[in-house]
């Protein structure tokens, strides 16, 4: 497959975004959102850059900014850095470091973009495998028609133009291109519920249906469908039962 036509293609299909919008792109330092900095830069859109630093790692998180602020320089574009203390905000609130991290990246994001006063996106990294895993996990934890068919392409001001790419072909481009990126060690850790998911679940599942990944895929087509259906249906009843007055 060719990765960057594939791109171009998804992001016309789902209608992502237009040529006139402002593009804030999440970038880690891993392998996913490198691949994406490159497809983004090759497409010549107004792209500028953001890197949370979560400082829960030490020196490799400090290690992951000086990366991506190279990057930047590399490419020829603004780096946005966000520092903040996450494990304070966890306590605070009361959350998880997950969800603390996730509140305090994407709450800064749209600080960025609100800033522009302009149309403007955020574009992730999140992939196939990453879609499965949520699907999975929305799935034990009891969820509805929207939890199955789990990330959209577009929600709201959030772009995830990867979709349709597994980590194994993002991962293929990077070798093929030779593109360089950073390894977050806690990726490594099964006390993280995806990260358990990704290294216990799915690959004992694999043993009894090997295509499962591809299946599940199909899935989230398949649930975002019915998604689609269940709503029109819905209004078709709002309209027949409830007069406006």
């Amino acid at each position: 497959m060719d990765l960057f036509q594939a791109f171009k293609d998804f992001i016309a299909k789902e209608q992502l975004f237009s040529t006139g919008d402002r593009l804030l792109l999440a970038v880690s330092g891993g392998l996913d959102s490198i691949v994406l900095c490159e497809l983004m830069h090759r497409t010549g859109l107004d792209v500028e850059i953001a890197h949370c630093n979560f400082q829960l790692r030490g020196a490799e998180s400090d290690r992951d900014e000086s990366f991506v602020r190279q990057l930047g320089d590399r490419y020829g574009r603004q780096v946005n850095i966000g520092r903040f203390d996450t494990e304070d905000y966890a306590a605070s609130n009361k959350v998880s470091i997950q969800v603390a991290a996730r509140e305090l990246r994407y709450r800064w994001f749209h600080q960025i973009i609100d800033s522009w006063g302009q149309p403007a996106f955020i574009i992730t990294a999140h992939h196939l495998d990453d879609n499965t895993e949520t699907l999975l996990m929305n799935f034990f934890k009891g969820t509805g028609i929207a939890g199955l068919r789990a990330m959209l392409p577009r929600q709201g001001r959030i772009v995830r133009p990867l979709l349709f790419a597994t980590r194994a072909m993002l991962q293929q481009y990077a070798v093929d291109h030779g593109l360089e990126w950073v390894e977050d060690s806690s990726n490594l850790s099964d006390k993280y519920t995806r990260n358990f998911f990704r290294h216990q679940i799915i690959p004992l599942v694999q043993h009894a249906y090997p295509a499962v990944l591809h299946n599940l895929a199909d899935n989230i087509n398949r649930f975002r469908e019915i998604e689609w259906i269940y709503h029109k249906a819905i209004e078709q009843q709002k309209k027949k039962l409830l007069e406006y007055k």
